[in-house]
C-alpha cells in the first residue's frame, strides 16, 4: 500500500464504502482510495491519534468535540455513530 498522505494530521476521519476508504480532511475536502479501513488503520496505527469507533469509522481524536457512549461530535460538526462494542 502507497499512501503517504502529506499531512495526515489533517485528516479527520475516514470512512468505509465497501472495498474502498473516504478520506475526509480538515479543509472539507475528500478522497478516495481502493483500500480497505483496514489497511488504513493498520498504516495509521503508528500516530496513535486515530481511534476506531465504528465499523464503518476510524476519527482523529484531535478533531473530536464531544463524545458519549453513542456518537461522536467533531469540531466540524458532523456525528458519527459509535458502535456498541466500542463504547465506554
Amino acid at each position: 500500500m502507497h499512501f503517504n498522505p502529506s499531512k495526515p494530521e489533517q485528516l479527520t476521519f475516514l470512512e468505509a464504502s465497501v472495498n474502498y476508504t473516504i478520506l475526509h480532511y480538515a479543509d472539507g475536502s475528500t478522497e478516495i482510495h481502493s483500500y480497505t479501513l483496514k489497511k488504513f488503520e493498520e498504516k495509521l496505527d503508528s500516530l496513535k491519534s486515530f481511534s476506531r469507533i465504528h465499523r464503518r469509522y476510524l476519527v482523529n481524536t484531535a478533531f473530536v468535540k464531544r463524545r458519549n457512549t453513542e456518537e461522536v461530535l467533531l469540531f466540524c460538526g458532523k456525528r458519527l455513530p459509535v458502535a456498541r462494542r466500542r463504547r465506554v
